[in-house]
């Protein structure tokens, strides 16, 4: 099957949509209302382990980045999700094994754990693409309905932050929450292999969230 010129032209456009998304203000989040969500950013995507990628690392400087201002603005509520498999994950069926809990590939990166509070943020581990699989994270959601905006970061952007945050937002829609769901640009990322072009699957997975009405800016300044 070719391309047809309807879908050359539709590349052309994510690209040049890609690259003009705007800047959110932190300021305009009330720190009451707003959750900041990070989905594995951990060792076994960004530095250790057959799934490792150095597109993946590079977002750490601005995930840590956004939770020092998050805090700084007063808000509180800050949760990691992270993959903790046990050795026999079914999902190693369809991925190399990776991640399996206990070992390094499965700490947050150093940098994350570095920051002051790292112990105080809540933690959800999942067995699955899928965070909302997480009983306990959805538990956490649950206790706090005052929670207008949610900023969902990580990676990678086609699997399981694509996973988190269509899943919050699905969650939104069923329950009628009216929640805002955001995801910066410079916080998820996706790896790169011949058989996946990274630049391709980020840029489509971030354009179908917002077709079903997540937001994604360029940054959160």
């Amino acid at each position: 099957m070719n391309l047809t010129t309807t879908s050359q032209q539709h590349l052309t456009d994510l690209e040049s949509w890609l690259h003009n998304l705007e800047t959110l203000k932190l300021e305009t989040l009330d720190p009451q209302q707003t959750a900041v969500l990070s989905v594995d950013v951990i060792e076994g995507f960004c530095r250790v382990g057959v799934l490792a990628s150095p597109r993946v690392e590079a977002i750490i400087p601005s995930v840590v980045k956004l939770i020092q201002a998050a805090e700084a603005r007063g808000i509180s509520d800050i949760a990691f999700i992270q993959d903790a498999h046990p050795e026999d994950a079914e999902e190693f069926g369809a991925y190399p094994p990776h991640c399996i809990k206990g070992t390094p590939e499965a700490d947050a990166a150093s940098e994350l754990e570095a920051l002051p509070n790292w112990k105080n943020y809540a933690h959800f581990e999942k067995n699955s693409i899928s965070s909302l699989e997480s009983t306990k994270l959805v538990a956490w959601l649950e206790e706090r309905p005052q929670i207008k905006n949610i900023i969902c970061v990580g990676d990678v952007t086609d699997l399981c932050l694509y996973s988190l945050a269509i899943g919050v937002k699905l969650r939104s829609l069923a329950q009628g929450l009216g929640q805002r769901i955001i995801v910066p640009e410079n916080c998820v990322q996706t790896w790169d292999s011949p058989d996946h072009p990274g630049d391709l699957y980020h840029a489509m997975f971030l354009f179908q969230l917002k077709r079903n009405g997540v937001e994604i800016v360029s940054n959160i300044a």
